[in-house]
């Protein structure tokens, strides 16, 4: 036990009397977090003020002179009415090069179309823009309520009103009580889609670095043979630098999570990221915490071993880190796949080691996780992790192994 203590305190001392460590696995995550957030929810500030300020460029083609009077007027919006074929075919063009950001183009007959009262021919208005375009989008927008209006005004010219010619609504006096849902699990689910990529990703990134330079990086430095022949058992080895690691790791991912949790904020402060992420306000109780806590510590067990099966298998650093990129690569899959996925009642997502950790981090969140699939979950990463010290120990037994013979 003594030896064990000792690992780890030597792994440790190692890393926080390490400035250079220090800053690069806790401060600067944090710089860059915090600046990469900061930075983008500028940007989008930036475009967001740029697109409401834009006037938008529209076309009508052979527009009816009672359209003409309803669009005139209208806000955000600038009309060039045109009745020439080729120059509509020109706009067209000027839309795919954003130029012009809508194109409204009436038919011919249009007029003596709508005043057949017996509405024998049904006139289409054909509408051209570029959604590639956000100021396209925005002008498509803009102008759908002059298109509304001008269709509510047909229809009480030929109706007397425009009310005689609806038949029945749908939701227009209860547009709030149609939406039934369950706000918590709603919040659940939306976070449950990317925090549990985002866990995973900065847990296995935080331990990468260390794991590789703990035991590649001293078998390269041959302080390795040192450490070999102290009067310590290899397991208790093996144990300690995979305890000190899962703590460092616990310690890097609790940092940049902080760092989200002072970014996010600055995401939110964005109109479309509030539209879309506003009023998440998700609560786990005590079982989901206890849940999440044994799925996530499983998790920095497993990336631990993993990355430690693979640097004790490497002659250097640069091996290593060859290595490990696949691997990292993988958990990377693994997250987007359960991200993407609304099949959560499949048991199998649960028996594959590193997707079944996302999957039921999202279940967790989402509040849909059964018993079972927790604990078979636990059960995989558990054992997998347990495999994986147990080869890690037996390679630290190999001379050929561990001084790269």
């Amino acid at each position: 036990m003594n030896g064990l203590k000792t690992i780890i305190s030597k792994e440790l001392r190692r890393v926080f009397t390490d400035r250079k460590l220090i800053f690069s696995m806790f401060i600067l995550p944090a710089i860059v977090v915090i600046g990469v957030m900061y930075l983008t929810s500028t940007l989008m500030n930036n475009m967001q003020d740029k697109v409401k300020e834009h006037v938008s460029e529209i076309v009508v083609y052979q527009a009816p002179e009672d359209f003409v009077q309803i669009a005139e007027g209208t806000e955000g919006i600038s009309v060039k009415y045109i009745s020439d074929a080729g120059r509509l075919d020109t706009a067209k063009e000027q839309i795919r090069s954003g130029v012009i950001d809508y194109v409204v183009c009436f038919p011919d007959g249009f007029e003596k179309a709508v005043a057949d009262k017996d509405g024998l021919v049904v006139p289409e208005i054909k509408t051209y823009y570029n959604p590639s375009e956000d100021t396209s989008a925005q002008a498509k927008t803009n102008f759908a309520p002059v298109i509304e209006a001008y269709r509510s005004k047909l229809m009480a010219d030929r109706f007397g009103s425009a009310e005689k010619a609806v038949i029945f609504t749908v939701d227009s006096t209860n547009p709030q009580e149609s939406s039934l849902v369950d706000e918590e699990k709603a919040s659940g689910k939306a976070m449950g889609s990317f925090i549990p990529y985002f866990i995973t990703m900065i847990i296995f990134a935080g331990a990468m670095g260390l794991g590789v330079d703990s035991i590649a990086g001293e078998k390269e430095r041959g302080t390795i043979t040192s450490l070999l022949l102290a009067p310590v058992k290899r397991v208790n080895i093996v144990m300690g630098k995979i305890i000190s690691l899962s703590i460092l790791s616990v310690l890097s991912a609790i940092i940049y999570m902080g760092s989200m949790i002072i970014a996010f904020p600055m995401m939110m402060s964005t109109e479309g990221a509030t539209s879309q992420l506003g009023g998440l306000n998700l609560s786990l109780d005590a079982v989901q915490i206890l849940q999440l806590v044994v799925v996530v510590i499983g998790a920095v067990l497993l990336y631990v071993t993993i990355i430690g099966i693979v640097s004790v298998l490497s002659r250097t650093i640069k091996e290593a880190q060859t290595y490990i990129t696949p691997v990292y690569m993988i958990i990377i899959v693994a997250g987007l796949v359960t991200m993407f996925s609304s099949d959560s009642n499949n048991m199998l997502f649960y028996g594959i080691p590193l997707v079944n950790i996302a999957a039921s981090l999202k279940g967790i969140l989402t509040n849909d996780l059964t018993w079972m699939q927790w604990l078979l979950t636990v059960g995989v990463t558990y054992g997998m992790t347990f495999i994986l010290m147990a080869a890690i120990a037996k390679a630290f037994k190999s001379e050929k192994i561990m001084f790269n013979a």
